[in-house]
């Protein structure tokens, strides 16, 4: 017995965003979701610097 979807498989869609990375760990964050000019990581408390990040938005 075979069983077929009838959803059509969509294409994620990626873009490149501004995020700051944390120097020490691998978290990150976007630009846009924090407010103040020079922020700690929030798990290390490290230093983090501006990257751009390819993301899926979709």
């Amino acid at each position: 017995m075979t069983y077929r979807s009838k959803r059509t498989v969509k294409e994620h869609v990626y873009e490149d965003t501004l995020v700051w990375q944390c120097t020490a760990c691998n978290c990150w964050s976007r630009k846009e979701f924090v407010l103040v000019d020079d922020p700690c990581c929030p798990l290390c408390s490290s230093k983090m610097e501006e990257e751009m990040k390819n993301i899926r938005i979709e």
